[in-house]
């Protein structure tokens, strides 16, 4: 009898959205994995519902024996209904990570930090250091 019972019924759906549009869309979601200011939060079918917001960090879905690993750069997320969706700054698959880009943004982020002249473009700096350093971070576990 047990067998009956459909294998999506432990699924969910994950979205990740960013100005630029969809970066992610897709079902048959096993866990997804979220850094929130307080700490990670796994996400399976049937949580409570729940919206968080996220750090500049990675996010990892699996769908069944695979995993998906992206960086995302702050915003929320929202559970409802079994489906995830992430509102981000920006998001980007591991794979997709130009590295010598990234670290270029690195640089330039270290450069302006050190030059900064007030707390407001010193803080505006270390956030782009913080995404620079999450994607090369992000690119090694590729």
């Amino acid at each position: 009898m047990a067998d009956d019972f459909p294998t999506t019924k432990n699924k969910f759906t994950a979205n990740i959205v960013t100005p630029d549009g969809t970066v992610y869309d897709e079902k048959d979601i096993s866990l997804a994995v979220l850094d929130t200011p307080v700490g990670e939060l796994g996400i399976m079918a049937n949580h409570i519902p729940a919206v968080v917001a996220l750090k500049i960090s990675q996010m990892r879905i699996h769908r069944g024996d695979h995993e998906d690993l992206y960086t995302v750069n702050g915003g929320f997320a929202e559970f409802s209904g079994n489906v995830l969706t992430v509102v981000a700054d920006s998001a980007e698959n591991s794979r997709d990570i130009d590295v010598s880009r990234a670290q270029a943004a690195e640089e330039r982020a270290k450069t302006r930090a050190s030059n900064a002249k007030t707390s407001d473009e010193r803080a505006r700096a270390q956030v782009a250091l913080a995404r620079a350093i999450n994607r090369i971070n992000t690119s090694k576990i590729r």
